[in-house]
């Protein structure tokens, strides 16, 4: 049966139209927890108050001048951190649990129990690394020949960026049928993720792209939204600021979830049987 990426991409929204009950449950704790997260680092650094305001130009530098010391305080040093972890832990935890929602089934068991950390998520997680420390790797492999290259003809090192940014791309995309098979407790490397998606690196990147688009603009359209709310209240509001931060954080675990279910219908589909 051929693949088609419409096809997967219109089973992918079909599901989470179908199940959005399941969805909201399954999202509801991970965007309170990157929400909160959020909200205490702005309230930390003070920057809840500045959110909405336009950004001030740069002022005029002088340029005999030497330029001003980088210096991030520490507590702004710790939000970033917290936000990260925290957006981490609540995709993988999301990631993993409706992965096996599409590909296993309502497991008889809460919400709670299938959000719970453990060694799968760990392996998720290892995997996840895994796949962006050997796109790094091959980023750095292909960065000194185009420095070379690039030393003796600017216009051909722009080109050549372009061609090696498509195939990191092409190849990561390839390789991320191992995420639905860890989540699954399969055993499923790297080179069987290349098998099977042998032919398929366009179908691929589709999935990874285009299944994020259409929540994506969704998520500009609220953002204007947001932006000119914000404007009529006249003044900084950490309420107004918190329920814009739930609504943004919850579009994007929609995207999140569409992006999770294609890739789930991709390795139905393209993966051997275990």
């Amino acid at each position: 049966m051929p693949v088609g990426l419409f096809a997967t991409l219109g089973t992918a929204y079909h599901f989470l139209w179908s199940e959005r009950r399941d969805l909201i449950a399954y999202a509801f704790l991970p965007v309170l927890l990157v929400t909160f997260v959020q909200i205490a680092g702005l309230w930390a650094t003070g920057e809840w108050q500045t959110v909405f305001e336009p950004p001030e130009p740069a002022p005029a530098r002088d340029p005999d001048q030497a330029p001003p010391a980088f210096d991030i305080p520490r507590i702004h040093i710790a939000a970033m951190a917290a936000n990260a972890v925290a957006a981490f832990v609540a995709y993988a935890m999301f990631a993993v649990a409706w992965f096996r929602r599409y590909l296993v089934g309502p497991e008889g068991m809460t919400v709670g129990a299938a959000m719970r950390w453990g060694q799968r998520q760990w392996r998720f997680v290892s995997r996840f690394l895994m796949l962006i420390f050997l796109v790094l790797v091959l980023g750095a492999l292909a960065t000194v020949p185009l420095d070379l290259l690039t030393a003796s003809n600017p216009m051909f090192g722009v080109l050549a960026r372009a061609v090696i940014v498509v195939a990191t791309l092409l190849v990561t995309s390839r390789l991320l049928l191992t995420l639905p098979a860890a989540a699954v407790d399969r055993t499923f490397g790297f080179r069987d993720a290349a098998n099977a998606t042998k032919g398929k690196s366009w179908y691929m990147v589709g999935i990874y792209l285009f299944s994020l688009l259409p929540m994506l603009f969704v998520l500009i359209f609220v953002g204007q939204i947001v932006s000119g709310l914000a404007l009529g209240i006249g003044g900084p509001s950490l309420t107004f600021l918190l329920v814009a931060l739930l609504v943004q954080q919850a579009v994007m675990f929609i995207a999140i979830a569409a992006q999770v279910t294609a890739l789930a219908e991709a390795y139905r589909q393209l993966a051997p049987p275990a």
